[in-house]
């Protein structure tokens, strides 16, 4: 059996291997390595929980999610509804300083946003009950003083002012209609064909988009990690919590917009 076939195989230098082939991780007491099969261009070392670990920025993104008005801004759906709009923007500082690193390092940025159609089809009940409990809450869709609710072309599914300047033409972009970047988008056959396998996550709600985008990269495959200061949340503290410790434990890795863009040039 060819030795990159054998998974837990041990490897020449101490580590273990996991998973095969070009999918494969190389794991050691103090570090675990991403991409020991692609070291071309440079790879950097970047401090992490439950490890640090080595990658490739060529194969990496920045994922940013849902920074738009209706979540992060005065007059928002968020703010009409009665919710901690203020907690949302706490993400604000530290995508901007991850946003100024990834450019740095070289890495894609992917901006994953909420775009309804104006007739709502793409919804169903579940996903509209999610957010209209009772007849007099605002739901999708539904009029407020500042325009529509998440409708493609609304000031409320527009990015918040802070962020809409750092946009690029060529970062990629991604509509969607749940919670999760990945369902019933092109995220994943972007991020494919672009040889794209590590995703830092940023934005809010960051135990709901947030979460279920980087629970759906892990299903596919991808490496996950969160930038605990890059995201937020309107709800209760312990919410977030939660999807930190899941993170580091179960995901992939927590870390910080700081050790982000600390990263170092690896030579193992």
């Amino acid at each position: 059996m060819r030795p990159h076939s054998r998974i837990y195989a041990e490897t020449e230098d101490g580590g273990v291997q996991l998973a095969s082939n070009a999918d494969r991780w190389y794991v050691y007491s103090d570090y675990v390595h991403l991409s020991p099969h692609h070291t071309e261009g440079g790879l950097l070392k970047f401090d992490a929980e439950l490890k640090p670990f080595v990658d490739n920025p060529d194969r990496c993104a920045l994922v940013i999610t849902d920074m738009q008005n209706d979540f992060c801004a005065p007059g928002g759906w968020t703010d009409v509804s009665g919710l901690d709009y203020k907690g949302c923007r706490k993400a604000i500082p530290g995508i901007q300083r991850a946003i100024q690193a990834a450019r740095g390092f070289g890495m894609w940025i992917v901006w994953v946003y909420w775009h309804n159609r104006h007739d709502l089809r793409n919804l169903g009940a579940p996903t509209l009950y999610s957010f209209k409990h009772d007849p007099a809450q605002r739901g999708i869709g539904e009029e407020l003083e500042n325009g529509a609710v998440l409708l493609e072309g609304s000031w409320g599914a527009s990015f918040v002012d802070e962020l809409a300047p750092l946009e690029e033409k060529e970062d990629i972009h991604i509509e969607k209609v749940r919670m999760s970047g990945f369902y019933g988008t092109h995220l994943d056959q972007v991020l494919r064909t672009q040889g794209i396998n590590t995703l830092f996550l940023t934005g809010v709600n960051t135990d709901q988009c947030v979460t279920t985008t980087m629970e759906d990269a892990y299903f596919h495959d991808y490496n996950a990690i969160l930038l605990e200061d890059a995201t937020s949340t309107s709800s209760p503290d312990y919410c977030k919590d939660a999807v930190v410790f899941n993170a580091k434990n179960c995901w992939g890795f927590s870390t910080t917009t700081e050790k982000f863009a600390a990263a170092t040039p690896f030579e193992g």
